[in-house]
This record gives C-alpha cells, sequence and structure tokens, in this order.
C-alpha cells in the first residue's frame, strides 16, 4: 500500500478505524481485469458499487481519488468506475477551475483561508 500513500500530500489517502472491504479484497474492486463477457464485467462492477457504498470513509476515499488520478487509475473507487471519476473531474474543473495544488488567494494576493 505505499504506493498509494503518495501523490498529493494535502489529501492523504483515508483510513479507517476498521479494515475496508477494499482492503480485505482489493481483487473485488479490480473489475477490468479477468472478465469474459460484458455482461460479468458489469455484474463485477454493481457489486463493488454496492460494497463502496456502505462504506464509512467514502467521502474521503472519493476526494483522494478524484486528486490521485494516477494511483486511482481502473477499478471501482467510492462507487464510481474511472470513466466517471474523469466526468467528475471535468465538472469540478470546468466549476472550480484548474487545481493548482494550491489554497485560492483573496484579490490582495493573501491566502484564504
Amino acid at each position: 500500500m505505499a504506493i498509494l500513500d503518495s501523490g498529493v500530500p494535502r489529501i492523504p489517502l483515508p483510513a479507517s478505524a476498521t479494515r475496508t472491504a477494499c482492503r480485505n479484497d482489493p481483487q473485488r474492486f479490480d473489475v477490468e481485469r479477468g472478465e469474459v463477457t460484458a455482461s460479468a464485467a458489469a455484474d463485477r462492477i454493481r457489486q463493488a458499487k454496492a460494497t463502496c457504498r456502505t462504506c464509512p470513509i467514502a467521502a474521503a476515499c472519493l476526494r483522494w481519488a478524484l486528486t490521485h488520478t494516477d494511483l486511482s487509475r481502473g477499478g471501482v473507487w467510492t462507487a464510481t468506475t474511472e470513466p466517471e471519476r474523469a466526468a467528475l473531474r471535468r465538472r469540478l474543473e470546468k466549476r472550480l477551475g484548474p487545481d493548482r495544488g494550491e489554497r485560492p488567494r483573496h484579490p490582495g494576493g493573501r491566502l484564504a483561508p
């Protein structure tokens, strides 16, 4: 899991007091490998998303997955597939502007809280 801990330090990999399903069985969420048919892949995606929806750290996980694009490629993260996360990133960028890894500044140049 060390590779998942790298990336944007301002949004760390979320932790849970209890072991989450993705930590117990990561292959369940790696839905892009081993599927023989599209219906089998769709079924695994549905199952993974259903599991994510019950996770106590889902909001923090989504924030992390959206911020760490290179580390969250493929699979299901917080009940989203890679194309769904890409669409969310585009919507966020359109709404908020590109993420430059900086805190916003007031018009006078001071850092915003």
